[in-house]
Protein backbone atom coordinates (compact mmCIF):
# COMPACT_ATOMS: atom_id res chain seq x y z
CA UNK A 1 0.00 0.00 0.00
CA UNK A 2 1.42 3.33 -0.83
CA UNK A 3 1.35 5.67 1.64
CA UNK A 4 2.12 9.66 0.92
CA UNK A 5 4.76 10.53 3.37
CA UNK A 6 2.05 13.72 4.12
CA UNK A 7 0.14 11.37 5.75
CA UNK A 8 2.88 10.35 8.09
CA UNK A 9 3.56 13.75 9.27
CA UNK A 10 1.69 15.25 12.27
CA UNK A 11 1.04 19.05 12.48
CA UNK A 12 1.38 19.90 16.55
CA UNK A 13 0.46 23.54 17.42
CA UNK A 14 -0.37 24.89 21.26
CA UNK A 15 -2.97 26.84 21.62
CA UNK A 16 -2.27 31.13 21.94
CA UNK A 17 0.00 30.34 19.25
CA UNK A 18 2.88 28.22 21.03
CA UNK A 19 2.13 31.13 24.32
CA UNK A 20 2.34 28.74 27.63
CA UNK A 21 -0.04 31.45 29.06
CA UNK A 22 -2.08 32.43 25.76
CA UNK A 23 -2.70 35.59 24.01
CA UNK A 24 -2.66 37.93 27.61
CA UNK A 25 0.15 39.47 28.51
CA UNK A 26 -0.93 40.21 32.20
CA UNK A 27 1.89 38.10 34.69
CA UNK A 28 0.61 35.24 36.80
CA UNK A 29 1.54 36.06 40.53
CA UNK A 30 2.41 33.28 43.22
CA UNK A 31 -0.25 30.88 43.88
CA UNK A 32 -1.97 31.36 40.38
CA UNK A 33 -2.75 28.25 38.28
CA UNK A 34 -1.10 28.39 35.17
CA UNK A 35 -3.02 26.46 32.26
CA UNK A 36 -2.61 25.31 29.16
CA UNK A 37 -3.37 22.57 26.44
CA UNK A 38 -1.90 21.28 23.33
CA UNK A 39 -3.99 20.42 20.02
CA UNK A 40 -2.93 18.01 17.17
CA UNK A 41 -3.77 18.58 13.62
CA UNK A 42 -3.56 15.29 11.34
CA UNK A 43 -4.48 13.93 8.02
CA UNK A 44 -5.56 10.44 6.97
CA UNK A 45 -5.38 9.72 3.10
CA UNK A 46 -4.90 13.16 2.62
CA UNK A 47 -8.31 14.36 4.19
CA UNK A 48 -7.71 16.41 7.57
CA UNK A 49 -9.07 14.79 10.62
CA UNK A 50 -10.87 16.35 13.97
CA UNK A 51 -8.00 17.95 15.95
CA UNK A 52 -7.29 16.20 19.60
CA UNK A 53 -6.52 17.93 22.22
CA UNK A 54 -3.84 17.21 25.11
CA UNK A 55 -5.57 14.65 27.92
CA UNK A 56 -7.37 12.77 25.11
CA UNK A 57 -6.24 10.11 22.77
CA UNK A 58 -7.50 7.08 20.47
CA UNK A 59 -9.52 5.75 23.67
CA UNK A 60 -11.48 8.32 23.34
CA UNK A 61 -15.02 8.14 21.64
CA UNK A 62 -14.88 11.46 20.51
CA UNK A 63 -11.48 12.91 20.56
CA UNK A 64 -11.48 17.02 19.62
CA UNK A 65 -11.59 20.32 20.98
CA UNK A 66 -13.20 21.08 24.51
CA UNK A 67 -12.28 17.15 25.08
CA UNK A 68 -9.10 17.18 26.51
CA UNK A 69 -7.65 18.03 30.18
CA UNK A 70 -5.41 21.18 30.38
CA UNK A 71 -1.94 20.63 31.85
CA UNK A 72 -2.20 22.74 35.46
CA UNK A 73 0.65 23.85 38.04
CA UNK A 74 0.30 26.50 40.48
CA UNK A 75 3.31 29.03 40.39
CA UNK A 76 5.62 28.87 43.31
CA UNK A 77 6.28 31.93 45.45
CA UNK A 78 9.74 33.32 45.41
CA UNK A 79 10.37 35.30 48.90
CA UNK A 80 12.63 37.99 48.37
CA UNK A 81 12.51 41.79 49.58
CA UNK A 82 14.78 44.80 50.52
CA UNK A 83 15.15 47.27 53.39
CA UNK A 84 17.07 50.04 52.43
CA UNK A 85 18.06 53.08 54.35
CA UNK A 86 16.96 56.95 54.05
CA UNK A 87 19.18 59.05 52.41
CA UNK A 88 20.33 60.88 55.04
CA UNK A 89 21.05 60.23 59.16
CA UNK A 90 18.51 61.29 61.37
CA UNK A 91 19.20 64.57 63.36
CA UNK A 92 18.56 63.78 67.45
CA UNK A 93 18.60 66.07 70.10
CA UNK A 94 19.47 64.75 73.89
CA UNK A 95 16.62 63.51 75.67
CA UNK A 96 13.87 63.82 72.98
CA UNK A 97 11.37 61.57 72.45
CA UNK A 98 9.84 60.00 69.22
CA UNK A 99 12.91 60.90 67.14
CA UNK A 100 12.90 58.74 63.93
CA UNK A 101 14.44 57.21 61.25
CA UNK A 102 13.74 55.77 57.83
CA UNK A 103 13.86 53.11 55.69
CA UNK A 104 12.28 51.82 52.61
CA UNK A 105 10.68 48.02 52.25
CA UNK A 106 10.25 46.65 48.89
CA UNK A 107 8.59 43.56 48.00
CA UNK A 108 10.62 42.16 44.81
CA UNK A 109 8.69 38.99 45.13
CA UNK A 110 6.45 37.68 43.16
CA UNK A 111 3.01 38.10 45.20
CA UNK A 112 1.91 39.93 47.77
CA UNK A 113 3.53 39.56 51.02
CA UNK A 114 3.48 40.31 54.69
CA UNK A 115 6.42 41.93 57.19
CA UNK A 116 7.34 41.89 60.64
CA UNK A 117 9.22 44.43 62.09
CA UNK A 118 12.45 45.03 64.01
CA UNK A 119 14.46 48.22 65.28
CA UNK A 120 17.59 47.45 67.19
CA UNK A 121 20.65 49.15 68.40
CA UNK A 122 24.21 48.33 67.36
CA UNK A 123 27.22 47.52 69.71
CA UNK A 124 29.72 50.42 69.97
CA UNK A 125 32.11 51.05 68.01
CA UNK A 126 29.62 49.81 64.62
CA UNK A 127 30.29 52.01 61.97
CA UNK A 128 28.26 54.92 61.20
CA UNK A 129 26.79 54.13 57.37
CA UNK A 130 26.78 57.75 56.82
CA UNK A 131 30.42 58.52 57.32
CA UNK A 132 30.55 59.79 61.15
CA UNK A 133 31.68 58.48 64.50
CA UNK A 134 31.14 55.33 65.50
CA UNK A 135 27.85 54.01 67.62
CA UNK A 136 28.76 55.59 71.12
CA UNK A 137 25.10 55.78 72.39
CA UNK A 138 22.08 53.21 72.18
CA UNK A 139 18.66 54.71 72.21
CA UNK A 140 15.47 53.68 74.04
CA UNK A 141 11.71 52.47 73.99
CA UNK A 142 12.51 51.28 69.86
CA UNK A 143 9.48 51.06 67.87
CA UNK A 144 8.71 50.46 64.48
CA UNK A 145 5.77 52.33 62.57
CA UNK A 146 4.80 52.10 58.93
CA UNK A 147 4.20 55.13 57.06
CA UNK A 148 0.34 55.47 56.33
CA UNK A 149 0.62 57.96 53.36
CA UNK A 150 -1.19 60.54 54.61
CA UNK A 151 1.51 63.36 55.05
CA UNK A 152 5.25 62.55 54.33
CA UNK A 153 7.32 61.68 57.10
CA UNK A 154 7.22 60.53 60.56
CA UNK A 155 3.74 61.86 62.11
CA UNK A 156 3.21 60.14 65.42
CA UNK A 157 -0.90 60.67 65.10
CA UNK A 158 -1.17 59.47 61.49
CA UNK A 159 1.80 56.56 61.07
CA UNK A 160 0.62 54.13 64.19
CA UNK A 161 0.68 50.72 62.33
CA UNK A 162 3.97 48.80 63.59
CA UNK A 163 4.00 45.84 60.82
CA UNK A 164 2.75 45.43 57.14
CA UNK A 165 0.21 43.58 56.65
CA UNK A 166 0.14 43.19 52.84
CA UNK A 167 2.43 44.56 50.20
CA UNK A 168 1.87 43.87 46.92
CA UNK A 169 4.54 42.95 44.73
CA UNK A 170 7.07 45.69 43.06
CA UNK A 171 5.30 47.86 45.49
CA UNK A 172 7.45 49.94 48.53
CA UNK A 173 6.65 51.27 51.73
CA UNK A 174 8.60 53.43 54.40
CA UNK A 175 9.10 52.43 57.67
CA UNK A 176 10.31 53.99 60.64
CA UNK A 177 12.84 53.60 63.42
CA UNK A 178 11.12 55.63 66.20
CA UNK A 179 13.05 55.80 69.55
CA UNK A 180 13.50 58.08 72.74
CA UNK A 181 17.63 59.78 73.13
CA UNK A 182 18.85 59.03 76.21
CA UNK A 183 21.06 62.21 77.77
CA UNK A 184 24.09 60.17 78.07
CA UNK A 185 26.07 57.98 76.12
CA UNK A 186 27.39 54.32 76.87
CA UNK A 187 29.79 55.53 79.35
CA UNK A 188 27.63 58.12 81.29
CA UNK A 189 29.05 60.86 79.54
CA UNK A 190 26.38 63.74 78.36
CA UNK A 191 25.63 63.35 74.77
CA UNK A 192 27.48 66.40 72.18
CA UNK A 193 27.56 67.10 68.78
CA UNK A 194 28.38 64.37 66.33
CA UNK A 195 27.52 61.49 69.21
CA UNK A 196 26.05 59.05 66.69
CA UNK A 197 23.53 55.88 67.29
CA UNK A 198 23.46 53.15 64.74
CA UNK A 199 20.22 52.12 64.24
CA UNK A 200 19.07 48.66 62.03
CA UNK A 201 15.86 47.96 60.96
CA UNK A 202 15.20 43.98 60.53
CA UNK A 203 12.65 43.01 57.97
CA UNK A 204 11.00 39.23 58.26
CA UNK A 205 8.35 38.02 55.88
CA UNK A 206 4.95 37.19 56.83
CA UNK A 207 1.91 35.50 55.65
CA UNK A 208 0.05 38.46 54.31
CA UNK A 209 -3.47 39.17 55.36
CA UNK A 210 -5.68 42.62 55.18
CA UNK A 211 -7.03 42.39 58.41
CA UNK A 212 -3.35 42.02 60.19
CA UNK A 213 -1.13 39.62 60.97
CA UNK A 214 -0.80 36.89 63.32
CA UNK A 215 1.68 36.22 66.23
CA UNK A 216 2.64 33.58 64.88
CA UNK A 217 2.27 33.90 61.09
CA UNK A 218 5.57 33.52 59.68
CA UNK A 219 7.07 31.97 56.52
CA UNK A 220 8.41 28.54 56.17
CA UNK A 221 9.79 27.04 53.05
CA UNK A 222 8.88 23.68 51.42
CA UNK A 223 12.08 22.24 52.99
CA UNK A 224 11.05 23.51 56.96
CA UNK A 225 13.30 26.31 56.74
CA UNK A 226 11.76 29.18 58.80
CA UNK A 227 11.90 32.20 58.65
CA UNK A 228 13.12 34.04 61.75
CA UNK A 229 11.04 36.31 64.29
CA UNK A 230 13.12 36.66 67.20
CA UNK A 231 11.62 38.21 70.30
CA UNK A 232 11.03 41.55 70.08
CA UNK A 233 9.98 41.15 66.42
CA UNK A 234 6.60 43.02 65.90
CA UNK A 235 4.04 40.25 66.48
CA UNK A 236 6.46 37.93 66.14
CA UNK A 237 7.57 35.24 67.80
CA UNK A 238 9.83 32.86 66.52
CA UNK A 239 13.26 31.85 67.05
CA UNK A 240 16.32 33.18 64.30
CA UNK A 241 17.04 30.22 62.01
CA UNK A 242 18.94 30.48 58.81
CA UNK A 243 17.76 29.56 55.40
CA UNK A 244 18.82 27.02 52.58
CA UNK A 245 17.90 27.17 49.30
CA UNK A 246 15.07 24.68 48.33
CA UNK A 247 16.62 21.37 47.19
CA UNK A 248 13.31 19.19 47.34
CA UNK A 249 11.03 17.93 43.49
CA UNK A 250 8.66 20.44 43.13
CA UNK A 251 4.68 19.89 43.43
CA UNK A 252 3.24 21.69 41.01
CA UNK A 253 -0.45 21.31 42.93
CA UNK A 254 1.19 22.91 45.55
CA UNK A 255 2.75 26.66 45.79
CA UNK A 256 6.22 26.17 46.99
CA UNK A 257 8.02 28.83 49.11
CA UNK A 258 11.11 29.47 48.07
CA UNK A 259 13.82 32.30 49.96
CA UNK A 260 15.60 34.21 47.53
CA UNK A 261 16.29 37.56 49.74
CA UNK A 262 19.93 38.64 50.35
CA UNK A 263 21.80 38.37 52.98
CA UNK A 264 21.80 42.47 54.02
CA UNK A 265 23.65 44.56 56.26
CA UNK A 266 24.44 43.91 59.91
CA UNK A 267 21.34 43.06 62.14
CA UNK A 268 22.15 44.58 65.21
CA UNK A 269 23.70 41.93 66.97
CA UNK A 270 27.19 42.48 65.30
CA UNK A 271 27.03 39.88 63.26
CA UNK A 272 26.50 39.71 59.38
CA UNK A 273 23.05 39.14 57.76
CA UNK A 274 22.12 35.56 56.05
CA UNK A 275 21.02 35.08 53.03
CA UNK A 276 17.92 32.94 52.19
CA UNK A 277 16.00 33.21 55.74
CA UNK A 278 13.41 35.51 54.82
CA UNK A 279 14.86 38.31 56.61
CA UNK A 280 16.78 41.21 55.11
CA UNK A 281 17.96 44.72 57.41
CA UNK A 282 20.19 47.80 56.51
CA UNK A 283 21.68 50.18 59.12
CA UNK A 284 20.92 53.56 59.47
CA UNK A 285 22.08 56.43 62.45
CA UNK A 286 21.20 58.82 64.99
CA UNK A 287 23.25 62.24 64.75
CA UNK A 288 23.32 64.38 67.43
CA UNK A 289 22.67 68.03 67.28
CA UNK A 290 22.43 70.04 70.61
CA UNK A 291 22.91 73.07 71.68
CA UNK A 292 26.76 73.76 72.62
CA UNK A 293 26.34 76.52 75.40
CA UNK A 294 29.05 78.27 77.44
CA UNK A 295 28.40 80.64 80.06
CA UNK A 296 31.07 83.01 81.16
CA UNK A 297 30.67 85.89 83.81
CA UNK A 298 33.05 88.84 84.01
CA UNK A 299 33.24 92.07 86.27
CA UNK A 300 34.90 95.70 85.80
CA UNK A 301 34.87 97.63 88.98
CA UNK A 302 32.78 100.54 87.43
CA UNK A 303 32.63 103.75 89.90
CA UNK A 304 33.80 104.38 93.74
CA UNK A 305 33.15 107.06 96.36
CA UNK A 306 36.98 107.73 96.13
CA UNK A 307 38.33 107.75 92.71
CA UNK A 308 35.01 107.97 91.07
CA UNK A 309 35.01 107.06 87.52
CA UNK A 310 38.78 107.47 87.16
CA UNK A 311 40.65 104.05 87.68
CA UNK A 312 37.89 102.96 90.33
CA UNK A 313 38.58 100.03 92.74
CA UNK A 314 35.73 97.38 94.05
CA UNK A 315 35.74 99.46 97.28
CA UNK A 316 32.50 99.85 99.97
CA UNK A 317 30.31 101.96 98.47
CA UNK A 318 31.45 100.98 94.92
CA UNK A 319 29.81 99.91 92.24
CA UNK A 320 31.20 96.82 89.74
CA UNK A 321 29.24 95.50 86.83
CA UNK A 322 28.98 92.28 86.08
CA UNK A 323 28.61 90.84 82.59
CA UNK A 324 26.93 86.93 82.39
CA UNK A 325 27.89 85.70 78.17
CA UNK A 326 25.64 83.23 76.52
CA UNK A 327 27.23 81.59 73.96
CA UNK A 328 26.06 78.77 71.33
CA UNK A 329 29.15 77.13 69.35
CA UNK A 330 29.12 76.88 65.63
CA UNK A 331 27.30 74.17 64.25
CA UNK A 332 25.16 73.41 67.47
CA UNK A 333 21.40 73.25 67.55
CA UNK A 334 19.06 76.18 68.15
CA UNK A 335 18.93 76.97 71.86
CA UNK A 336 15.48 78.40 73.26
CA UNK A 337 16.98 80.42 76.44
CA UNK A 338 14.37 80.58 79.66
CA UNK A 339 15.90 81.09 83.01
CA UNK A 340 18.74 82.58 84.88
CA UNK A 341 19.88 82.67 88.41
CA UNK A 342 22.49 84.14 89.88
CA UNK A 343 23.00 84.22 94.05
CA UNK A 344 24.98 86.90 95.21
CA UNK A 345 27.83 86.66 97.21
CA UNK A 346 26.90 88.24 100.80
CA UNK A 347 29.31 91.35 100.54
CA UNK A 348 27.00 92.51 97.01
CA UNK A 349 23.89 94.38 97.26
CA UNK A 350 21.97 95.11 93.50
CA UNK A 351 21.98 98.40 91.78
CA UNK A 352 18.71 98.98 91.36
CA UNK A 353 18.84 101.97 88.80
CA UNK A 354 21.74 100.01 86.74
CA UNK A 355 24.01 103.52 87.13
CA UNK A 356 25.92 104.72 84.03
CA UNK A 357 29.65 104.52 86.41
CA UNK A 358 30.01 108.63 85.38
CA UNK A 359 30.20 111.61 88.05
CA UNK A 360 26.61 111.56 88.71
CA UNK A 361 26.33 108.01 88.44
CA UNK A 362 22.49 108.38 86.18
CA UNK A 363 20.56 105.50 85.43
CA UNK A 364 21.96 103.43 82.20
CA UNK A 365 17.96 103.39 81.33
CA UNK A 366 14.94 104.52 83.14
CA UNK A 367 14.92 104.61 86.82
CA UNK A 368 14.18 101.59 88.24
CA UNK A 369 15.73 98.90 85.65
CA UNK A 370 18.64 96.87 86.87
CA UNK A 371 19.06 94.61 84.34
CA UNK A 372 20.13 94.66 80.28
CA UNK A 373 19.90 91.57 77.98
CA UNK A 374 21.20 92.04 74.88
CA UNK A 375 20.74 89.44 72.45
CA UNK A 376 23.98 90.53 70.24
CA UNK A 377 23.47 89.22 67.23
CA UNK A 378 20.00 90.77 66.60
CA UNK A 379 21.10 93.91 68.05
CA UNK A 380 18.29 93.97 70.93
CA UNK A 381 18.30 95.50 74.26
CA UNK A 382 15.65 95.28 76.69
CA UNK A 383 15.79 96.08 80.32
CA UNK A 384 14.11 94.82 83.06
CA UNK A 385 13.47 95.70 87.14
CA UNK A 386 14.34 94.27 90.34
CA UNK A 387 10.44 94.44 91.49
CA UNK A 388 8.46 91.70 92.04
CA UNK A 389 6.04 92.08 89.45
CA UNK A 390 5.52 90.42 84.98
CA UNK A 391 8.12 91.84 83.69
CA UNK A 392 10.13 88.40 83.97
CA UNK A 393 12.75 89.71 86.34
CA UNK A 394 13.24 89.59 90.10
CA UNK A 395 15.45 90.24 93.05
CA UNK A 396 14.86 88.98 96.63
CA UNK A 397 17.03 89.25 99.57
CA UNK A 398 18.75 92.39 100.18
CA UNK A 399 22.74 91.99 100.16
CA UNK A 400 23.80 88.43 99.01
CA UNK A 401 20.21 88.25 97.78
CA UNK A 402 19.28 86.08 94.70
CA UNK A 403 18.46 87.23 90.90
CA UNK A 404 16.37 85.50 88.56
CA UNK A 405 15.70 86.23 85.53
CA UNK A 406 13.30 84.79 83.14
CA UNK A 407 14.89 85.19 80.02
CA UNK A 408 12.13 84.39 77.30
CA UNK A 409 9.71 86.88 79.33
CA UNK A 410 11.78 89.78 78.71
CA UNK A 411 13.22 88.82 75.06
CA UNK A 412 9.93 87.23 73.55
CA UNK A 413 10.97 84.12 71.97
CA UNK A 414 12.77 85.09 68.87
CA UNK A 415 15.58 86.98 70.73
CA UNK A 416 15.98 84.52 73.59
CA UNK A 417 16.64 81.97 70.80
CA UNK A 418 20.43 81.24 70.46
CA UNK A 419 21.46 80.09 67.23
CA UNK A 420 24.90 78.58 66.16
CA UNK A 421 27.45 81.13 66.69
CA UNK A 422 25.16 83.40 68.51
CA UNK A 423 25.09 84.84 72.05
CA UNK A 424 23.42 86.90 74.42
CA UNK A 425 24.13 89.00 77.58
CA UNK A 426 23.02 89.70 80.85
CA UNK A 427 24.31 92.67 82.58
CA UNK A 428 24.03 94.38 86.19
CA UNK A 429 25.76 96.18 88.47
CA UNK A 430 26.15 95.31 92.06
CA UNK A 431 26.97 97.90 95.08
CA UNK A 432 30.15 96.26 97.50
CA UNK A 433 28.91 96.49 101.13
Amino acid sequence: MKTSKRNKLLGLALTGGFGLFGATNALAAAGDTISNTATLGYDVGGTAQTVIESGTGAGNSTPGVGQGSPTEFLEDRVINFTVVRGGATGIAVPGATLQSVQFTLTNTGNGSQGFLLKGLNNPDGTADPFGGTADEFDATSVQTFVESGATPGFQPAEDTAAFVATLASAASVDVYVVSTIPLNDSGGNPLVNTNVGVMTLVAQAAIPGSTGIAADAIIADDNGNTSPGGTGFTNGTADVSAGTAVTNADDPAVENIVFNDAAGTLDGTGAAGVAQNAQHADNSSYTIQAAALTVTKASVALWDPINLATSPKSVPGGYVRYTITIANAAGAANADLTTLQDVLAAALDLDPDFTDGTAANNPTSAAGDSIQITHVDNAVTNYCTAAADADGCDYSGGAGGTLDVDINAVMGAVDAQLAAGESLTITFNVIVQ
